[in-house]
């Protein structure tokens, strides 16, 4: 067998690394750091809880993913789920307290399936989540599916639109495997 008939073999792996696909405008403009505000609503808890935090992105391992991590705490709790956790989970006040300022940090890693041209993402966070997804960008906007393991689980949906040069806005909505729904709702603005 020749030289040609081996590179041409399906099996036999390219040396070559994908093209820097990551140089699209949506990959650019996202590279930076960007404050956060967020809030959630958890199943008959409108706003149970608010925080903020800071974002920042930059491309890495060759180019090939962006690297997003995120860091922040909780701001507020609302009134009507320190309630419920007093007196439906008899949750200590210690942990209440706890809860009002809860720190939290994920990593994210994105690219693209060079032979779909799917979004392809990972996520590991500080309650040792794990989530893998996938998705779309269609214009200002970006769309993921994640599915959660280890200490997370069920399923989201995240929906990622630029609102501006300097902002976007974040909504994903959690299917929790118990039945109950979480949606989140950020928005980020650039730091210069």
């Amino acid at each position: 067998m020749d030289q040609e008939e081996t590179v041409a073999e399906p099996n036999v792996p390219s040396l070559t690394p994908p093209k820097n696909v990551l140089d699209d405008e949506w990959s650019q403009w996202l590279i930076g750091t960007w404050e956060t505000a967020a809030e959630s609503d958890l199943g008959q808890f409108k706003n149970w809880v608010k925080g903020r935090g800071e974002m920042t992105v930059e491309p890495g391992l060759g180019g090939q993913f962006l690297i997003q991590r995120m860091k922040g705490h909780a701001t507020e709790v609302s009134d009507e789920y320190v309630r419920y956790l007093r007196e439906n989970q008899h949750t200590p006040e210690e942990e209440i307290e706890k809860l009002r300022s809860l720190p939290f940090e994920n990593l994210e890693l994105h690219t693209f399936d060079p032979t779909t041209g799917r979004i392809v993402a990972y996520l590991f966070d500080s309650w040792r989540c794990v989530a893998q997804g996938t998705g779309t960008r269609d214009g200002n906007r970006e769309v993921l599916e994640w599915a959660w393991s280890v200490a997370g689980r069920g399923t989201s949906l995240r929906t990622t639109d630029k609102v501006g040069d300097d902002k976007l806005v974040v909504t994903e909505r959690y299917s929790l495997p118990d039945g109950v729904v979480m949606e989140d709702r950020v928005q980020m603005t650039r730091v210069r």
